[in-house]
């Protein structure tokens, strides 16, 4: 799913992540990729359908939002595109 979303982000020149795997201690977790300065982006495959993973990840994702940082999810289940549409504040446009 990681794979697939920067492939898609650099085919459609669209921002790249500033990190990768950063890891938040005051959470503590560890983000799929980071945007300075908050941006989180988790990208879910299908085990974070789990009741048990949804519960944890909820929690954690909650604390982020407390402290100022900005979620977006990537769901294996849903549109890329659309996906990175809905921030393109964030990603930019498709050229």
């Amino acid at each position: 799913m990681e794979r697939r979303f920067l492939d898609y982000l650099y085919r459609t020149h669209r921002r790249l992540p500033d990190d990768v795997r950063r890891y938040i201690q005051e959470i503590p977790c560890e983000a799929d990729f980071f945007y300075e300065p908050n941006i989180c982006v988790f990208c879910d495959g299908a085990v974070h359908d789990l009741l048990e993973q949804q519960a944890k990840e909820g929690e954690i994702r909650r604390h982020l939002k407390e402290r100022g940082y900005r979620i977006i999810v990537i769901r294996y289940d849903r549109d890329l595109e659309e996906r990175i549409d809905d921030h393109k504040d964030m990603f930019g446009v498709s050229k």
